[in-house]
């Protein structure tokens, strides 16, 4: 059974539709507008192709010490700006008339701030005693706290534009909006950092950690972030950047890759959060996002409950269910090798089409109709077991997470009545192509090959058929078993999903 078209579902129905399938959608204080690039039409899909992708030097490092620069400090007056805990107004007011290519060096302790610390010039390095660890609110003799607990309302805590920006060994503590945003800069270095909120699931805690967007050439390894309530490390709107060696935990999502072109992600451990590792495009963003490689990460029980706020964001976050491991939507060009997944209660993978979240494609029109997800490689990754036996934590709320609701219902009935045993390792919700093409098996060319899977593992891969799911269950003679006849699964290595990549192979160039 395959119900209309989106574009022409009964206008009630399709109000519904559009809040089951809503999912993550962040940076809602953001224009559409990066200053990252211009409108760029990426890299075509090559859906449906099984030419294989190569390791096109993707499992090796990605040297930033390799990205050009559009601005150097070389043959420049350099100086070095000492402050200690105590000096807080002193350097206020430096940071307020930078001169560029100087270095501001904070000593170890506790430095407590009423507003932002605000920097606005190229060549600037921030650098403390030490991060300290997780849940250590004041620096010690090896530690450097930037506290703004008694900051003013809607502020963030280091705020920065600029070229050739570095911060490292420090703590942003319980900045009242983001922890570390960095925004519209080129050549950033995020190094050793933490950003944390002193207590968990608050939906008041600050949304973002660290947040670079609307960026080039970004760095951002062996940083914390604890706490946030949106996401803990969020890379938004940028042109290349690699996300290494981090920890994500206690967030509402831990590590985004959002609207970015060619991210390198490895190495990372995201775990307890509600939502662990995710990569997405937004609609009415000129930047495709495109050539992601996420590789030796750690991605297991990521089982906290929801607590982003509903009122305070216009984002959909807060819809999100307890226990996705990870998800893509209008993503292309991804490949997964050598992640653990494990113990994620709703799925580890979910694959999704933009559609779920704007379902007109003239609103993807920025991103040259970026809202097909395609090439997706899976591959040589680990599956622990433990995850999809219940969905949202067995708390499904129709109303704040109804996507979670709708998958909940359909899989209480595979187990009562087919015996399942739940989700399965990867989701395919089967939107793209749209209006659904039943002449192509594999339309969007997902391969699930060669992953280390639980014993006994019958099936690794389930086409959900959202929409026409989602018919038999908005109808108004709902029928759950008409809903879960339509859904498909696939063992790892069954056609057409035992396909070997796409091409061209990942570039970060």
């Amino acid at each position: 059974m395959h119900p209309l078209p989106l574009s022409r579902a009964p206008r009630a129905a399709l109000l519904a539709l559009v809040g089951l399938l809503a999912l993550p959608a962040c940076s809602d204080d953001e224009p559409n507008t990066p200053d990252a690039g211009q409108p760029d039409s990426g890299t075509p899909t090559d859906a449906g192709t099984d030419a294989g992708t190569g390791d096109g030097g993707t499992g090796g490092e990605v040297d930033p010490a390799n990205w050009p620069q559009d601005f150097s400090c070389e043959g420049k007056e350099q100086a070095t700006l000492t402050f200690n805990p105590g000096e807080e107004q002193e350097l206020q007011d430096a940071v307020n008339s930078l001169a560029e290519c100087t270095t501001i060096q904070l000593g170890a302790g506790t430095f407590q701030f009423d507003n932002a610390v605000t920097i606005r010039a190229n060549g600037i390095t921030v650098k403390g005693a030490g991060k300290g660890a997780q849940g250590e609110a004041t620096g010690g003799e090896a530690s450097t706290v930037l506290d703004f607990s008694n900051a003013a309302a809607n502020t963030n805590g280091l705020d920065v534009v600029g070229k050739l920006f570095t911060v490292t060994d420090l703590t942003v503590w319980n900045a009242k909006k983001d922890g570390m945003r960095i925004e519209s800069s080129s050549n950033v270095y995020i190094q050793r950092v933490r950003t944390e909120w002193s207590r968990e699931n608050l939906e008041s805690n600050g949304k973002y950690g660290i947040y670079p967007v609307k960026s080039t050439y970004v760095l951002v390894e062996d940083c914390e972030a604890y706490n946030a309530a949106d996401a803990g490390i969020y890379v938004g709107q940028t042109l290349h950047t690699i996300v290494r060696r981090n920890v994500a935990q206690k967030n509402v999502a831990g590590i985004e890759i959002e609207n970015t072109k060619f991210a390198h992600v490895t190495h990372n451990v995201a775990t307890d959060n509600t939502t662990g590792l995710v990569v997405f495009d937004l609609p009415g963003n000129p930047i495709r996002g495109t050539d992601i490689y996420v590789a030796h990460n750690t991605i297991t029980g990521n089982n906290r409950p929801n607590f982003a706020s509903v009122e305070a964001s216009s984002s959909t976050v807060s819809q999100v269910p307890a226990g996705t491991g990870t998800f893509i939507l209008a993503s292309r060009r991804v490949e997964f090798e050598h992640n653990t997944w494990g113990d994620n209660n709703t799925v580890d993978i979910a694959i999704l089409s933009g559609l779920a979240i704007e379902a007109d494609p003239v609103q993807w029109a920025p991103g040259f109709f970026n809202y097909a997800s395609g090439d997706i490689f899976i591959h040589d990754n680990t599956f622990t077991g433990g995850s999809g036996g219940r969905v949202d934590n067995g708390t499904p709320d129709p109303e704040r997470r109804p996507l979670g609701a709708l998958v909940g219902a359909v899989y209480a009935y595979g187990a009562a009545a087919q015996g399942s045993t739940g989700v399965e390792h990867v989701l395919w919700d089967g939107i793209d192509p749209a209006p659904r093409n039943e002449g192509l098996s594999n339309p969007i060319n997902i391969c699930v090959t060669g992953n280390t899977l639980p014993g006994g593992t019958q099936a690794a891969l389930v086409d959900f058929d959202l929409q026409a799911v989602s018919g038999h269950i908005l109808s108004p003679e709902q029928n759950v078993a008409a809903a879960w006849a339509e859904t498909r699964r696939y063992e790892q290595g069954a056609e057409p999903y035992n396909c070997s990549g796409f091409t061209p192979a990942l570039t970060f160039r």
